[in-house]
């Protein structure tokens, strides 16, 4: 039983209000952190002071905690998306029917990405698809050969760029924010996720903005600005929400793009500055091993757990390109792929904590673990890193960055001893239950056997891009 104190804290630590409230409610960690739709590790920063929520937390961890909101320094929520006008019920009537069809929407959505995205991928010519697969790529993005990823300068636009026309709250994608209480629209498509359907990792990060792409020989040059994940993503989820909605509207049919209005405005999907463009880093992990056969990672994303990408087989590991945390400090030192790779690694194969966002001190890649093992074995030529392609994800026409590692079998064994089977982001898929290093053969039979599975796009892109060079990949 929690321990009896007289009052709660006074709030000047909102970490020390959560934990009282906890206790008081006889909830552990991890309790709270499904009553908050998140995990235990940040449940635990939040109370150690080692992670400050943000305002709009803050006010859920109090709804779902029955905490008073002045406890947490924070006022009620009157905005017009939280509260219903004189006389409203905000859960009847018009906004109620809205946000009970748009949940709809999303769990569709969720649970058909990789045929969507294939249905999808019809609307534009199949000259920019990827042979083999159906995902979208134009010649300036597509290097003939994988280049090395220390063959690639990353640089940065000092001068702002011009404001993208395609934005957050355009009038193209009122058809997939629902109602909110008062009867008006949600502003924002991420406001609409988070408060209907939120995952537990939903987090809107200053991120790095692809705007320049290009590769001369075998060697690339991109240039990058700063965006943010909801700048992105409220266009990107916006586009397939809008094109589940239509697809369940024509019984399970492809719409066309009259019937689709934030697709159809966004002319050239390849124009880097026209709409915010936030690469993700997809990473295809081959075990190299002649003797007994090389292997490939997949993981079953939980659509759930993540915003994007839910419910099918993805590579391992993938995520957004992003400083590690908020502090300035963070920006210079993570504006690096291959550091963004290695966190990747730390959080979905080690299944180490992903890093909050609200530390104040740099990550000492050259000392720290596991990053300092990581660095070792590429210096020593066993963990090699190539790119393949950028492209765009048919279904949410996110910018993707397509790459393969290839680390030798006793330095992946050594490195990944302790790979879990099941992170914060979903679980391992492998020929062996319960053994996550096994992972999936990489021949010709695995290839043909994912075509009848949920895998993603962009994961089928990857070995196909990883198949068709696999001689250059695989050499000694």
């Amino acid at each position: 039983m929690a321990q009896a104190v007289a009052a709660p804290p006074d709030g000047s630590d909102a970490g020390e209000v959560i934990r009282w409230y906890r206790q008081h409610h006889n909830l552990t960690q991890q309790e709270a952190a499904d009553l908050l739709n998140t995990t235990q590790s940040w449940v635990s920063k939040v109370e150690k002071g080692k992670l400050v929520p943000g305002l709009a937390e803050l006010r859920s961890i109090a709804a779902k905690l029955h905490i008073p909101p002045e406890r947490l320094g924070i006022l009620p929520d009157h905005s017009a998306d939280a509260i219903p006008k004189p006389g409203q019920v905000s859960d009847a009537g018009a906004p109620h029917e809205s946000q009970e069809h748009w949940k709809l929407v999303r769990r569709e959505l969720n649970a058909n990405r990789a045929r969507l995205g294939d249905l999808a991928s019809e609307l534009y010519p199949q000259a920019h698809c990827i042979p083999g697969t159906t995902v979208l790529t134009q010649p300036n993005w597509l290097p003939s050969e994988p280049v090395e990823l220390s063959d690639i300068e990353l640089y940065w636009l000092a001068e702002a760029l011009p404001k993208p026309a395609i934005t957050r709250g355009i009038e193209q994608t009122e058809s997939v924010r629902p109602l909110a209480a008062d009867g008006d629209r949600f502003r924002l498509y991420s406001r609409a996720l988070r408060d209907l359907a939120r995952p537990k990792l939903l987090d809107n990060r200053v991120s790095y903005r692809l705007a320049e792409v290009d590769w001369t020989g075998d060697k690339g040059r991109l240039g990058f600005s700063y965006t943010t994940y909801f700048d992105v993503l409220d266009v990107c989820e916006a586009a397939a929400h809008e094109f589940a909605d239509a697809w369940l509207r024509a019984g399970r049919k492809r719409p066309s793009l009259a019937h689709l209005p934030l697709r159809r405005h966004i002319v050239d999907p390849f124009d880097l500055l026209a709409r915010p463009m936030l690469p993700s880093i997809n990473t295809l992990t081959i075990r190299r091993d002649p003797i007994d056969g090389h292997r490939m990672f997949l993981h079953r994303r939980d659509a759930k757990a993540t915003a994007v990408a839910g419910g099918m087989f993805h590579v391992i590991p993938a995520g957004v390109f992003q400083p590690a945390a908020l502090a300035p400090a963070h920006q210079a030192n993570d504006f690096s792929l291959w550091r963004n790779i290695q966190r990747e690694y730390s959080e979905e194969f080690l299944g180490n904590p992903e890093h909050d966002g609200n530390a104040l001190d740099p990550i000492d890649y050259e000392h720290d673990e596991p990053f300092r093992s990581f660095a070792a074995a590429r210096a020593a030529g066993d963990f090699r890193v190539f790119t393949c392609a950028v492209v765009l994800e048919p279904l949410t026409l996110w910018v993707e960055l397509l790459t393969v590692a290839v680390i030798e079998a006793p330095v992946f064994d050594q490195l990944f001893a302790g790979m879990v089977e099941v992170n914060e982001e979903g679980a391992a898929v492998s020929t062996e239950a319960g053994r996550p290093t096994v992972g999936i053969p990489f021949n010709s039979e695995s290839r043909e056997r994912l075509k009848s599975e949920p895998l993603s796009p962009i994961s089928r892109a990857c070995i196909e891009l990883a198949w068709q060079h696999r001689n250059t990949l695989l050499a000694s």
